[in-house]
């Protein structure tokens, strides 16, 4: 049957690396993978990585950067977290990862081929482990390289935003089904996991109803994580921040790079931003093709590799060997999207400056030069949303931004253009959006998406972002749409696109006072965006 449910397969255990079965407190035993250099070199420093993604499959080829880091000089030890894939105990995202990761930590320390310390390393949620493990200050943890992740990942919200689709989606995939593959390679719909009576998806209702309750009292559930404090805030190790920025966890990436700062570890901080998505995908320009893609590729896999850990492996030699002082590269490091790479002291760069441009009719104009301040008006149809054209968030850029022109033109969906640039204009740091609402709705939706537009007519996505707000046409309200280092070339202009929904990525509102995840009934509802005093702001 096409839309048969069923489990991935285990991937066969990799025979470079020996698998341990290591006993946290409880007495669940965790399945670790460990890929060990020359025993000439021993005794040497570990880099562990706690994922649940299958530390010995295909999908983070685990297998062949623990090759990279042994090759290297380095203990690499690459573990299942509690309850996926080998590893035993409930499977439950978020709360045992500190303690499962500190049982790890003292584990690794007592092996013979161990010198006692530890760096950490990995991508998204084998990121949050590792902000897991620093918050509780183990002595043998020397250095950390979260990527593409943030402490505040289990918010669900990115940006302070709405809870897409993709994230909740994950959370039943990766945790309720311990990865669930559908035959004809689409994900299944959040909605119908609430209601569904299947066994599989069933299995994942509670667990949804508690993260899209989450994103009620974010701050709550942080603190749960997380009892001894902000874990960027208070940290004491080196920390080689990487992220990209069309990675849609971005924010918190960013959020943990500021906060690390003021930290007492705050002298050895270091940021690198590329293009990338969160499936290290790079932008690249309309009709550009992506070439070998890595992950169907054995020998761009190969390529890819030392590219990806060049830096890291500098970082870890010099925080995990003994080195004293702080790591001799640049504190920030950052792709300028159609310029190239760039290094400065700190992000923003100290030579940026502050920039808005305000809502005028159908254009994005100087404030100096605003001629109206009226509102705009359009009619949310919740049975017709306005379509999310990207088939994932989590790798958009492998098959290449689209086209949203066509989009742009629904009547339920407001755009601000500005004029043809006469000069290539910079977007160099964070751009935020403000304004105020009214609905027929007491709270209502509003999508903000900031789009290059090409002189063919062609818009693509530069940065976007989602708020559920008070509609009562008062009350101001911020959408943060993320950080970028981006060229809109000359005779391209800026544009910005707002509606009201975007199925596919986020719930639709209902157009009533019902919660949108579990309304009834639905009704199409006028909006009203007024235009005095909304801004598009940012730093050139």
């Amino acid at each position: 049957m096409a839309n048969e449910l069923k489990l991935a397969p285990l991937a066969e255990s990799d025979q470079r690396s020996t698998e341990h079965l290591v006993v946290m407190r409880d007495g669940v035993r965790l399945a670790t993978d460990v890929y060990l250099p020359d025993r000439a070199l021993w005794p040497v420093p570990a880099v562990l990585v706690r994922l649940p993604y299958d530390k010995s499959g295909r999908y983070t080829f685990l297998p062949s950067i623990g090759e990279y880091f042994a090759a290297k000089g380095f203990a690499c030890v690459v573990q299942d977290v509690r309850g996926k894939y080998r590893s035993e105990g409930e499977r439950v995202p978020f709360f045992n990862e500190a303690n499962d990761g500190w049982d790890t930590a003292e584990w690794i320390v007592l092996q013979d081929w161990s010198d006692g310390a530890i760096g950490t390393w990995g991508d998204s949620y084998y990121g949050f482990t590792q902000w897991a493990l620093a918050s509780l200050h183990h002595p043998a943890h020397r250095a950390m390289v979260p990527r593409v992740t943030g402490h505040h990942f289990g918010d669900m919200r990115p940006g302070g935003g709405m809870p897409t689709r993709t994230l909740l989606d994950w959370v039943v995939d990766a945790w309720a089904l311990n990865e669930l593959v559908i035959e004809n390679g689409a994900d299944h719909e959040v909605r119908p996991a609430l209601e569904s009576t299947h066994p599989e998806l069933s299995a994942g209702q509670e667990l949804l109803r508690e993260y899209i309750a989450v994103a009620e009292h974010p701050a709550e559930f942080t603190a749960r994580l997380f009892p001894q404090g902000d874990p960027a805030a208070n940290l004491r190790i080196p920390a080689l921040h990487t992220g990209g920025w069309l990675d849609n966890l971005q924010y918190w990436q960013l959020d943990d790079w500021y906060a690390s700062l003021a930290s007492p570890a705050g002298e050895h901080q270091f940021l690198r931003m590329w293009s990338n998505d969160h499936e290290d995908y790079l932008w690249r320009e309309p009709g550009t093709e992506l070439g070998q893609d890595f992950g169907e590729s054995e020998d761009a896999l190969r390529r890819h590799i030392p590219s990806l850990l060049a830096e890291v492996m500098s970082f870890f030699d010099h925080y995990l060997r003994g080195e004293t002082g702080r790591w001799s590269a640049p504190v920030v490091s950052y792709e300028h999207i159609r310029i190239g790479r760039r290094i400065a002291a700190e992000w923003p760069p100290k030579r940026v400056r502050a920039r808005s441009l305000a809502l005028d009719g159908d254009q994005l104009t100087d404030p100096r030069s605003l001629r109206e301040t009226h509102s705009v008006s359009w009619v949310h149809d919740p049975s017709n949303p306005v379509p999310y054209l990207i088939e994932s968030e989590w790798d958009q850029n492998r098959p290449g931004l689209p086209d949203e022109q066509h989009v742009h033109l629904r009547d339920d969906v407001v755009t601000f253009t500005g004029e043809p640039l006469v000069d290539p204009l910079d977007i160099v740091g964070r751009v935020e959006f403000t304004a105020r609402v009214s609905a027929e709705t007491e709270c209502t939706h509003v999508m903000v998406r900031l789009c290059d537009v090409a002189s063919d007519g062609s818009a693509r996505l530069v940065l976007a972002n989602a708020v559920e707000v008070l509609a009562d046409g008062e009350t101001p309200f911020a959408v943060r749409l993320g950080d970028t280092a981006y060229r809109f070339p000359k005779g391209h202009r800026m544009r910005l696109a707002i509606s009201t929904s975007l199925h596919g990525q986020y719930v639709v509102h209902p157009g009533t006072d019902e919660d949108a995840w579990l309304a009834t009934e639905t009704k199409a509802a006028r909006q009203e965006l007024h235009l005095a005093g909304a801004e598009l702001r940012f730093t050139q």
